[in-house]
């Protein structure tokens, strides 16, 4: 079915409000193309299912080293480093332990869509979320092919779990021009409210200071999350599917 970007927000901004605790039942596994779409997508969410005391993975897919390529002080490797650090930190602000996050550590800006890395990557991330009901990923229309390729290596990984869910959840699809065509079922899904652990979505996406603040100066065309970006995941978060 087509139609166009400016349907499917429309069609998102009136699903069903849900809470959390109602979403995920048993087991959430949030996977995340960059290390920070975890907290900006399913923040929330997160927070949420731990203040229910229901175990939550996320597994970031890309090193994130793709961010600032024009910095010297930051070069990919050590940029890489802080991003897991961020990661991890940010985890711990939603009630997630560092063992439950888990780096697939693949190329930022070229995560693979098949090929041996790819099938690779799948069969790890199956192998996470076993016991799994809800799993969350990037939407197949964001914008960005890390993205993309995210949805791809999820629904090849789901596919082989029995019992779980695959979701997803748009990050910068929400900024699509109107009439943008989509190719994709009809939109269906939940928008789970978050008001209660907002203030927890917000401290998680603090701690990824590279992507929030000028902690890298030296790349003016860096990356950078502005406040009027930030402002777009303070609503309840969207999750469609489930992804047949």
């Amino acid at each position: 079915m087509i139609f166009s970007a400016e349907d499917a927000l429309r069609a998102m901004a009136d699903l069903p409000i849900v809470e959390p605790e109602s979403f995920v039942r048993h087991h959430l596994v949030v996977i995340a193309p960059h290390p920070d779409d975890e907290s900006l997508g399913c923040g929330g969410l997160i927070a949420g299912c731990r203040a229910a005391d229901l175990p939550v993975t996320i597994v970031i897919v890309s090193d994130g080293a793709g961010s600032h390529p024009g910095s010297q002080l930051f070069p990919g490797p050590k940029l890489a480093e802080l991003r897991r650090g961020e990661a991890v930190e940010a985890a711990h602000r939603l009630g997630v332990p560092a063992e439950a996050v888990h780096f697939l550590d693949l190329p930022d800006r070229a995560v693979p869509f098949h090929g041996t890395e790819a099938n690779q990557a799948a069969d790890r991330v199956a192998g996470l979320c076993a016991g799994a009901d809800v799993v969350a990923v990037s939407w197949r229309h964001d914008p960005h092919i890390d993205h993309k390729a995210s949805f791809i290596l999820a629904r090849d990984a789901v596919r082989r779990v029995p019992g779980a869910g695959l979701w997803e959840y748009p990050i910068w699809g929400l900024t699509l021009p109107p009439q943008t065509s989509l190719d994709s079922p009809p939109v269906a899904g939940v928008r789970v409210r978050i008001d209660p652990y907002l203030e927890a979505k917000r401290r998680a996406i603090a701690a990824h200071a590279s992507q929030t603040t000028d902690l890298i100066g030296d790349d003016p065309d860096g990356f950078r999350l502005t406040p009027d970006m930030l402002a777009r995941f303070e609503a309840p978060e969207i999750f469609l599917g489930p992804v047949t």
